[in-house]
């Protein structure tokens, strides 16, 4: 009798336990790792650093500061692409929830269901209206950069 209760909690904690490392392990992991590198390239530069301290060389001021790789276009670029990907996908989910529950029937007869479906899609429609706006401004705050660019 024991032994069968035991093996029916060690199943379903062995159940709940993958969905756990799978949403709070595994991002951890995954920051744990990048953060970890930064540290050894700032190490690694500290290094040639104090080396090069010790010879009497030149030093370059700028080796510590990280180099901006995206320009105003693509970051803009990002925004933009951003903006239509959360707002169509607010825009589908929102009319495919619409028309499946109002073809099942279930539109009237499940109103937290629909509550929720409905909000979701809303929060990704209005995140993105938030990017397209985040776009137009960046384009007014980047017009030197852009036509300098151009």
């Amino acid at each position: 009798m024991f032994l069968l209760i035991s093996s029916a909690w060690a199943n379903h904690f062995i159940d709940a336990l993958i969905p756990i490392c799978i949403v709070v392990v595994l991002p951890v992991l995954i920051v744990w790792l990048v953060l970890r590198s930064r540290q050894h390239e700032v190490d690694r530069k500290a290094e040639i650093m104090l080396k090069a301290l010790d010879n009497g060389a030149e030093i370059n001021p700028d080796l510590f500061r990280p180099a901006s790789k995206k320009t105003a276009k693509d970051k803009l670029m990002g925004w933009l692409t951003a903006a239509c990907v959360t707002a169509l996908t607010g825009l589908i989910t929102g009319a495919v929830s619409i028309s499946v529950l109002w073809q099942a029937g279930q539109f009237e007869k499940e109103p937290g269901l629909t509550l929720f479906l409905l909000s979701i899609s809303g929060i990704l429609l209005a995140v993105g209206i938030a990017f397209f706006i985040v776009y137009f401004v960046g384009r007014k705050v980047y017009a030197k950069e852009l036509s300098a660019s151009e």
